[in-house]
């Protein structure tokens, strides 16, 4: 299994956050001065899609999913019942590098992106029928927020990478940091 490997140099925590093209595959909540923490780069993710209808919430369970796929959120009758059964379908992607979001309800859906449960990045459709995605690539960018002070973002096509968090000592003022890739 691949893995980038997230080093803290520097005397503050560390807050990294990874993209794989648009989409976020990490965001650490912070690396201890000295730490290190491995991230998966090959990974399985749980998309799950939230629309309000009559007032009430509707959420669907989770899907599994990992590449480029399509997601339509609809809602559909459920006349045995007399409810609304809100719920996605899942297919392939028209483009081969994008995740594709859609939706035929009448108010806006919420899909959620997530990773061993925890919430990385959320995609809002507002308009039927009209398509977000989220372009996917095999470059990794990483930026890191260290003592309130964001980085520049560093790229990768290297899959187990170690970026390094460092206190930058160029000619800049003192204080500020950079990230480093081997």
């Amino acid at each position: 299994m691949s893995s980038l490997t997230l080093l803290n140099e520097t005397a503050y925590v560390a807050q990294f956050v990874v993209f794989n093209g648009d989409l976020i595959t990490a965001r650490v909540p912070g690396i201890a001065p000295g730490a290190q923490l491995q991230v998966p780069t090959d990974s399985t993710y749980q998309i799950t899609a939230t629309t309000i209808i009559d007032g009430n919430t509707y959420s669907t369970a989770p899907l599994d999913v990992s590449g480029a796929v399509s997601f339509l959120a609809q809602v559909k009758q459920n006349r045995q019942q007399g409810t609304y059964d809100f719920e996605v379908q899942m297919g392939p992607s028209t483009v081969a590098d994008r995740m594709e979001f859609q939706k035929t309800t009448i108010g806006p859906v919420t899909f959620t992106i997530a990773k061993n449960g925890v919430p990385l990045q959320t995609v809002v459709v507002t308009n039927s029928f009209v398509t977000k995605t989220l372009k996917l690539s095999d470059t990794h960018a990483v930026y890191a927020v260290i003592n309130g002070v964001t980085t520049d973002t560093v790229t990768t096509n290297d899959p187990n990478a170690t970026v390094r968090a460092l206190l930058d000592t160029s000619n800049l003022e003192f204080g500020y940091f950079t990230l480093s890739v081997d």
